[in-house]
């Protein structure tokens, strides 16, 4: 097997056939390529003139040992497939946004590699936006319509079942590292996170993204870009909901005084989701019960989420250190992390039992 550096893509990309001339392109390694070597490369007289390379690593790069099968290159090259399939046809052409993926240019199994066209050079991740205190609602609004896309245009659907049945990749990049190390962590979190992982597994609905996040999401002056598919599975919407959810809490929480501003962003997000998915999934008569059970699902999720973002395997890297505390409305101090923590915890172990609980349940 090769071992893809930008170094070397020149001459792979020509073996490919997407260029007959090495010296015409140019590559550079991304940054952010924790499970994935992922390398731009670009050369004029090649269609398309610019494509990303992506190769699965055995060996996450992160500071705790995580493994996990390079195999997994195959399913992102399927959910991406399945994904550009549905966004190709019905999104609402009048969001600011407009929700897409990127195009799959060829696939080489036997190296555990895809190219796929990059993105418009002049895009930003939105994470990056968000952690700069632009906290945009039509961005937040293209979201909910493209995830409540996802989710309903393939709810039920026995090929995508069939095809992304499989959560071992799942399992090894999401709800181990994240899931039950919050419950090797704290012992407390033993039960309820046993009672949430049984619950993924008996609520198997429809195409479930698996790393639908801000720092996947591609902005440009007209679109909303979506990335990295190799957790995609059939399973529960209530993790996408949850674990999207997660980085706009946590952002509120970190934006203290802003609180509002990114509390409207998740506001905006969970509206238009819930009308769309309703609109699809009604419409393609499932039953309104499946709706009624959605949320208090999403808020157990979102709770194990938050307390993974601070003591799971993958923790966000943009709170402030414990000591870097502030006053909670009772007069106590509290750091960022623990006010996640508490949060998250409040959220896992005793759900609200209704979604207009959430905003309450958020520690400030």
């Amino acid at each position: 097997m090769i071992v893809l550096e930008a170094e070397t893509a020149a001459e792979y990309l020509v073996a490919r056939g997407w260029t007959d001339a090495a010296f015409r392109v140019s590559a550079e390694t991304l940054s952010g390529g924790v499970s994935n070597r992922v390398i731009l490369a670009r050369c004029e007289t090649a269609n398309p003139p610019a494509l990303v390379l992506k190769q699965a690593r055995r060996r996450l790069q992160v500071a705790q040992l995580w493994e996990c099968g390079m195999e997994r290159v195959f399913r992102e090259i399927d959910t991406l497939k399945i994904c550009q399939q549905i966004l190709a046809n019905g999104v609402d052409a009048s969001l600011a946004f407009a929700p897409t993926v990127p195009r799959l240019v060829f696939e080489d199994r036997e190296n555990f590699v895809f190219a796929m066209t990059a993105a418009p050079e002049q895009h930003v991740v939105w994470r990056e936006q968000l952690l700069a205190g632009a906290a945009n609602v039509e961005i937040a609004r293209a979201c909910g319509h493209m995830l409540a896309k996802l989710h309903g245009d393939s709810w039920l659907d026995p090929e995508v079942c069939s095809l992304l049945d499989d959560t071992t990749f799942f399992d090894d990049l999401r709800l181990d590292p994240y899931y039950r190390q919050i419950s090797r962590v704290h012992g407390g979190l033993r039960q309820p996170v046993a009672e949430l992982l049984e619950s993924l597994q008996q609520h198997k609905r429809c195409l479930v993204h698996g790393d639908f996040s801000p720092k996947n999401l591609l902005v440009t002056d007209n679109q909303v870009i979506l990335l990295d598919f190799e957790v995609g599975h059939f399973g529960d919407p209530a993790f996408d909901l949850g674990f999207f959810l997660t980085h706009l809490v946590i952002k509120a929480i970190r934006a203290d005084d802003a609180f509002d501003a990114y509390w409207q962003l998740i506001d905006v997000f969970w509206t238009r989701y819930l009308h769309d998915l309703s609109a699809g999934i009604l419409s393609a008569g499932i039953a309104p019960r499946e709706l009624e059970l959605l949320p208090q699902r999403v808020l157990r999720n979102l709770g194990a989420c938050l307390i993974a973002r601070v003591d799971g395997k993958s923790p966000v890297d943009y709170l402030p250190d414990a000591d870097q505390s502030s006053k909670h409305q009772s007069g106590e101090k509290v750091g960022a992390k623990s006010k996640v923590r508490q949060t998250g915890w409040s959220l896992l172990t005793d759900p609200p039992q209704q979604w207009s609980e959430l905003r309450a349940r958020i520690v400030r």
